[in-house]
């Protein structure tokens, strides 16, 4: 090493330095049993910040020892991240206008309030990702291998993530969506455009007058994010039972809660728990209003209107479609799918009786295809029963 390396920048460190003085202290880490047990969950991470402070003087004097250098902050929770969180993650999960993380081997693109960000190459390996994939596993208790590709869960900050691997696709990939953009007040979306004074009026009386409200839009369009700020309108004398595949709902100021979330048959020795038996549990459990997360199959369909048709008024749930009347046709769809013995003027029946309202959202997009903002297009209001055609009896607010 030469002198002018030995002396470093007086008194500063680059980026590079930085990454490399961190990379050195991991190493130290595994010296050090009592980190290296806390290391492999997402818990009491302040506990040990003494600790790495030192690890990381010690690595500074070793790699830069005529360096003055004061130790922030910064470089102590980079130093964290890395150890004992998700390492680069662990910065886009914290910052609110972050969307959505999505990986490609070692490439990463962030989606920053709904503009798409290529930050190029971010590993220097593949062990660097796979740690991220273990840490994620280690977290959630759950597998993923060659066997089982897949794993879709929830991040200890509640972000939903979705991890495919090889053989089933080229390279690994993860997808995450941020947690953060969900914590919003209906006020907040009005300022922010998604709609105007006479809507959050509007909407403020659906869930006050208990209507049962679909919520329907493309991907990234918003539609859990109004879900869950609707929700948070719900009354805090009121059950409500929330139905979910990866937990994303989140109602921490509700006292009357009760999170029910599917589980896939991953190993020979799990029982499979899917939609049809929550919804079965729920009829036993005096819920006030039921959420289902989102309609993604057949049997979701069909279980949303089972369970809204027994008397839970007020209850949400969300749907891909291109229109509100495109989510009631994929509605009667699936409905039919898990029961072909039911005919196209039943599933109408059911529902007229169990949808009173549908909300459409739509992204309004750049040339790039990047978000520009996210709107309440339509809100189509369906009448309890059915003309004399047998069609629906519609009327757009």
């Amino acid at each position: 090493m030469g002198l002018k390396d030995r002396l470093g920048n007086c008194g500063e460190l680059s980026e590079e330095q930085k990454r490399k003085i961190i990379s050195k202290v991991k190493d130290k880490v595994k010296d050090h049993a009592d980190i290296t047990l806390a290391s492999s969950g997402f818990i009491n991470r302040d506990d040990f910040k003494d600790k790495l402070y030192l690890l990381i003087s010690n690595v500074i004097e070793e790699e830069y020892p005529y360096l003055n250098y004061e130790i922030d902050n910064s470089l102590i929770d980079d130093a964290l991240s890395e150890v004992f969180g998700l390492g680069i993650l662990e910065r886009f999960l914290q910052d609110r206008l972050v969307t959505d993380v999505l990986i490609q081997d070692r490439e990463m693109v962030v989606i920053r309030n709904g503009k798409k960000e290529n930050l190029g190459e971010v590993f220097s390996n593949l062990e660097e990702v796979n740690l991220i994939i273990d840490r994620i596993k280690s977290y959630t208790g759950k597998t993923i291998d060659q066997r089982v590709p897949f794993l879709n869960t929830q991040l200890y900050d509640g972000s939903r993530c979705s991890v495919v691997i090889p053989p089933v696709s080229d390279r690994i990939y993860i997808s995450i969506r941020v947690f953060n953009c969900l914590n919003f007040d209906l006020k907040d979306l009005l300022n922010s455009g998604m709609f105007d004074e006479r809507i959050f009026h509007i909407l403020n009386r659906l869930v006050e007058e208990k209507k049962n409200i679909l919520i329907a839009g493309s991907m990234g369009s918003g539609k859990t994010t109004l879900l869950n700020t609707l929700a948070k309108l719900i009354p805090k004398s009121e059950f409500i039972n929330v139905i979910q595949d990866v937990p994303e709902i989140k109602l921490d100021q509700h006292p009357y809660v009760r999170m029910l979330t599917t589980r896939p048959r991953s190993r020979e020795i799990d029982n499979e728990i899917n939609q049809d038996r929550l919804v079965f549990e729920t009829l036993r459990m005096k819920a006030d209003r039921i959420i289902l997360g989102e309609v993604r199959d057949s049997m979701a369909g069909y279980q949303l209107l089972q369970a809204l048709n027994t008397g839970h008024r007020g209850s949400f749930s969300t749907i891909h479609a291109d229109s509100s009347y495109d989510a009631l046709l994929r509605l009667e769809t699936l409905a039919m799918e898990y029961k072909p013995n039911i005919s196209n003027h039943v599933a109408k029946k059911l529902i007229c009786r169990a949808i009173d309202v549908v909300l459409f959202l739509e992204c309004e997009k750049d040339k790039d295809l990047n978000i520009v903002n996210r709107r309440l297009k339509e809100i189509l209001v369906i009448g309890n029963d059915l003309d004399k055609r047998g069609d629906y009896k519609l009327e757009y607010l």
